[in-house]
Protein backbone atom coordinates (compact mmCIF):
# COMPACT_ATOMS: atom_id res chain seq x y z
CA UNK A 1 0.00 0.00 0.00
CA UNK A 2 1.59 3.43 -1.04
CA UNK A 3 1.33 6.32 1.65
CA UNK A 4 1.17 9.38 -0.46
CA UNK A 5 2.13 12.98 1.31
CA UNK A 6 0.29 15.97 -0.43
CA UNK A 7 1.92 19.30 -1.46
CA UNK A 8 0.53 21.65 1.13
CA UNK A 9 1.55 19.55 4.08
CA UNK A 10 5.12 19.27 2.67
CA UNK A 11 5.03 23.31 1.67
CA UNK A 12 4.00 24.17 5.58
CA UNK A 13 6.81 21.69 6.99
CA UNK A 14 9.23 23.57 4.75
CA UNK A 15 8.16 26.84 6.08
CA UNK A 16 8.36 25.67 9.19
CA UNK A 17 11.90 24.53 9.08
CA UNK A 18 13.14 27.05 6.75
CA UNK A 19 11.50 29.97 9.51
CA UNK A 20 13.19 28.04 12.88
CA UNK A 21 16.50 27.11 11.36
CA UNK A 22 16.98 31.40 10.49
CA UNK A 23 15.33 32.25 13.83
CA UNK A 24 18.44 29.57 15.17
CA UNK A 25 20.60 31.82 12.83
CA UNK A 26 19.67 35.12 13.74
CA UNK A 27 20.61 34.51 17.30
CA UNK A 28 24.06 32.83 17.23
CA UNK A 29 25.08 35.26 13.68
CA UNK A 30 26.83 38.38 14.57
CA UNK A 31 26.20 39.94 11.31
CA UNK A 32 23.19 41.89 10.92
CA UNK A 33 23.02 42.24 6.69
CA UNK A 34 22.86 38.27 7.22
CA UNK A 35 20.02 38.30 9.50
CA UNK A 36 18.16 39.97 7.35
CA UNK A 37 18.70 38.73 4.03
CA UNK A 38 17.94 35.39 5.29
CA UNK A 39 15.11 35.70 6.96
CA UNK A 40 13.95 38.00 3.78
CA UNK A 41 14.38 35.23 1.97
CA UNK A 42 13.17 32.63 4.33
CA UNK A 43 9.70 35.33 4.31
CA UNK A 44 9.67 35.05 0.64
CA UNK A 45 9.88 30.91 1.16
CA UNK A 46 7.23 31.07 3.65
CA UNK A 47 4.58 33.21 1.63
CA UNK A 48 4.61 30.84 -1.26
CA UNK A 49 4.37 27.56 1.01
CA UNK A 50 0.99 29.58 2.18
CA UNK A 51 -0.13 29.98 -1.22
CA UNK A 52 0.15 26.32 -1.98
CA UNK A 53 -0.78 25.48 2.06
CA UNK A 54 -3.81 27.82 1.61
CA UNK A 55 -6.40 25.01 1.17
CA UNK A 56 -6.44 23.48 4.65
CA UNK A 57 -6.75 24.93 7.81
CA UNK A 58 -3.88 22.34 9.60
CA UNK A 59 -1.28 23.12 6.31
CA UNK A 60 -2.09 26.71 6.79
CA UNK A 61 -1.25 26.71 10.66
CA UNK A 62 2.74 25.65 9.82
CA UNK A 63 2.70 27.54 7.13
CA UNK A 64 1.72 30.51 9.26
CA UNK A 65 4.06 29.67 12.38
CA UNK A 66 6.82 29.76 9.44
CA UNK A 67 6.18 32.90 8.17
CA UNK A 68 6.00 34.10 12.16
CA UNK A 69 9.46 32.56 12.61
CA UNK A 70 10.95 34.47 9.10
CA UNK A 71 9.23 37.58 10.94
CA UNK A 72 11.03 37.29 14.34
CA UNK A 73 14.24 37.07 12.04
CA UNK A 74 14.28 39.72 10.28
CA UNK A 75 13.30 41.95 12.81
CA UNK A 76 15.81 40.74 15.02
CA UNK A 77 18.44 41.52 12.10
CA UNK A 78 16.70 45.06 11.45
CA UNK A 79 17.35 45.81 15.29
CA UNK A 80 20.52 44.80 15.29
CA UNK A 81 21.57 46.73 12.30
CA UNK A 82 19.96 49.97 13.69
CA UNK A 83 20.88 49.73 17.86
CA UNK A 84 24.09 48.17 17.75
Amino acid sequence: MQHTTSVPKIAGFISLIVGIVTVAFAFISEAAEAKILLGAASLCAALVSIVFARKTTEDLQMAVAGLFFSLVACCIGLWQYYNL
